[in-house]
């Protein structure tokens, strides 16, 4: 295997943190998380998933749902429990 480069990014931190608890599910690093997306980038010429712009009515419901205060919820396991009560 070649030299790795150490490189500086910017990333969202949410996204961050939920990728590591994710990668750890599968015994690996954000690091080798990259690494796999920069590969399949590179194995596929492209981007390793369609990317589709939000229709109209999905775009709405979008700012909707960020101007009102709805309901969050950390998993579907605390969405049918509140569903449920």
């Amino acid at each position: 295997m070649s030299t790795r480069r150490q490189t500086s990014i910017k990333v969202d931190p949410i996204a961050w943190n939920a990728a590591k608890i994710i990668f750890k599910e599968y015994n690996l690093t954000v690091s080798d998380g990259i690494n796999i997306f920069l590969n399949r980038v590179r194995l596929e010429g492209g981007l390793p998933f369609s990317v589709k712009v939000p229709s109209k009515r999905l775009r709405e419901a979008m700012k909707e749902a960020d101007i009102n205060d709805l309901i969050r919820y950390d998993s579907i396991e605390d969405m049918m429990n509140d569903l449920k009560s």
